[in-house]
């Protein structure tokens, strides 16, 4: 493919070839020197006396090519990495203006012109090379291999604009009208060579039969069920917002038994991944148990997560969609100290908190700050707050809130719902 350079080169091409081709012209070299530029029509001063004759090439439009805008298409996959290198492919058109101050001269310029470009429909890969090689010296970083390597050719074809058209570009330009032709350049196919990820080859059709040896197809399902493992809810246990340390998770979906079921826990924030293997499997439904406080891994941090499941092993493996879910700190332990207008909490939890989460301790109606501590992470917590509001008898209830998901206070498990007896601050 062509690189971003190419419709730069189209230009240099085509100023080459006029130019070489009035070099070579008898009639018209023996009426003295003629330029071929390229700029716009506007930077051209009609009114400078002694201006030269001139042929004058100018990229006036472009538009999407038809035929090729839509190849490559996806170039993403569902999660945004590159899939292909999808190509801009773009048409080119130009508008070719003679210039002379002699009499009919800038007539003989257009026709020759016309006529040049009628012999050459196309841009050939030689005469690519020769006016590349060297560059022009106005845009010298140009090299050949930026218009070669497309896998289709630039053709030239005259394009009609009746006389209203040609009016409107020639006001656009705000100069002096002058003999014009247009041409229709195309196509130029433009693509960024970047790395890109390649699927692997398709081996079999559907699963393979163990006498015939031979592929099954593709399985049809008489319903409307995915065909697919998928997840649709994952499940804290008790009726909770969130799931803790050593607490069993389910999760409900489709054909989660075709193969041993691996969990993987994401944490949305750190992009750390954690693997539980499934405790149980059904076709609907998976469960796995959560490690305890101590053998939990450190990249299991209270927060946010995404959960998927990897359901069966080699080429029959499958991974599901993602589900969020939230993984609330537990608090083990809490111990106050310090007058009642400055009491001090110390609390232990689990999992550990880390330096860069948001920590905060909602008491009754405040919300207040730990103190710093020392280390990338730890699992006690001093919190200093006001208890005055609690010695009338208020009891003092206490949330721990890491990376905005709290600890579990409401206990859902009883009906009607009661708050946790164990999630009162200490006198």
């Amino acid at each position: 493919m062509s690189t971003d350079l190419a419709v730069a080169g189209v230009t240099a091409t085509l100023r080459y070839l006029l130019q070489q081709g009035i070099v070579d012209h008898v009639s018209l070299g023996a009426q003295g020197p003629v330029s071929v530029t390229a700029k716009a029509p506007d930077l051209i001063d009609t009114d400078l006396t002694g201006l030269p004759d001139q042929l004058n090439l100018f990229m006036y439009h472009v538009t999407p090519n038809p035929g090729w805008r839509n190849a490559n298409l996806p170039s993403r996959d569902n999660v945004g990495n590159r899939i292909n290198n999808a190509m801009l492919a773009i048409d080119l058109y130009y508008l070719v203006t003679a210039y002379s101050q002699q009499e009919l001269y800038a007539d003989v310029l257009l026709g020759y012109a016309m006529q040049y470009l009628h012999e050459v429909p196309i841009l050939t890969q030689q005469s690519i090379k020769n006016a590349l090689s060297p560059p022009p010296p106005e845009v010298n970083f140009i090299k050949p291999d930026d218009l070669l390597q497309q896998i289709e050719q630039v053709k030239i074809v005259p394009y009609v604009m009746d006389t209203e058209e040609m009016s409107k570009l020639w006001m656009a330009f705000q100069t002096t009208y002058r003999p014009s032709a247009v041409y229709h350049v195309s196509v130029v196919l433009i693509e960024n060579p970047q790395p890109a990820t390649a699927a692997l080859p398709v081996l079999t059709i559907g699963k393979v039969d163990p006498v015939w040896k031979q592929p099954l197809g593709v399985t049809v399902n008489p319903d409307m069920l995915p065909p697919l493992p998928t997840l649709t809810a994952a499940t804290p246990p008790a009726q909770q917002s969130a799931v803790r340390l050593n607490e069993v998770l389910g999760l409900s979906g489709y054909h989660l038994a075709d193969g041993p079921a691996t969990l993987l826990f994401t944490n949305t924030t750190t992009s750390d991944m954690v693997s539980l293997g499934a405790s149980t499997a059904t076709a609907t439904s998976l469960t796995v148990q959560l490690p305890t406080p101590a053998a939990a891994p450190d990249a299991l941090r209270a927060g946010i997560y995404n959960v998927q499941a990897v359901v069966g092993s080699g080429v029959d493996m499958r991974s599901t969609n993602l589900l969020p879910l939230a993984l609330a700190p537990l608090i083990q332990s809490m111990v106050t100290a310090g007058p009642v207008n400055a009491k001090v909490l110390t609390l232990t939890c689990a999992p550990k908190v880390w330096q860069g989460q948001r920590v905060s301790a909602l008491i009754g109606s405040q919300e207040v700050f730990p103190s710093a501590w020392a280390g990338p992470s730890t699992n006690t917590l001093s919190f200093t707050f006001d208890a005055t509001p609690f010695v009338a008898g208020a009891k003092p209830w206490i949330r721990l809130r890491v990376d905005g998901v709290d600890s579990i206070l409401v206990n859902n498990a009883v009906n009607p719902p009661q708050f946790d007896a164990t999630q009162i601050v200490p006198p």
